[in-house]
């Protein structure tokens, strides 16, 4: 099957699909990526944002645009991350790091699974599991809920970023 294009003002219609050629419309995700994570630089680190901000991405909400406060997509982030509670006295991590299950990811926030409850609105979580220094994105929880499979999803919106030596962790 042939290809059909047609040219009209700077515009290429190519088998019914429109190429922009305006340099009004250009944009550039890495620079927009590197900006939105100048305050949580370890997210620079994490894969699955780094293709997120080297791709083409589109999806589809059921409400609209003027509804949703989301910035950037979520991506599938299934993997265990590191959670800690934070004492609200001192604002301090607690000695206990619980691994959970990441669920969702994007540059403002994320979303995880865990097996008991978390009664703090403000968390920190890490992606470094293995190294002696870790770095936590500090979280301040928007939603939570109790699924159907017998786990709690909880998330929110990354806040600051903070480091903590691992051997402050019991375990």
């Amino acid at each position: 099957m042939g290809h059909i294009a047609e040219t009209f003002e700077g515009e290429t219609i190519l088998n019914g699909l429109l190429e922009m050629k305006s340099s009004e419309f250009k944009f550039d995700k890495r620079e927009a990526f590197l900006q939105e994570t100048k305050r949580f630089p370890c997210l620079r680190r994490i894969p699955e944002l780094n293709k997120l901000a080297e791709t083409v991405v589109a999806s589809w909400y059921l409400e609209p645009a003027a509804f949703s406060s989301r910035k950037w997509h979520r991506i599938p982030c299934e993997r265990p991350i590191g959670l800690s509670l934070i004492n609200r006295k001192s604002k301090q991590l607690e000695p206990d790091l619980q691994v959970v299950e990441g669920r969702n990811l994007s540059i403002e926030g994320i979303s995880f699974s865990h097996r008991k409850p978390i009664t703090s609105r403000e968390v920190a979580i890490t992606f470094d599991l293995e190294k002696p220094v870790m770095e936590f994105v500090v979280i301040r929880l928007a939603w939570s809920r109790f699924s159907e499979n017998q786990m709690f999803q909880s998330g929110g919106k990354f806040l600051y970023q903070i480091e903590a030596a691992a051997s402050q962790f019991a375990g």
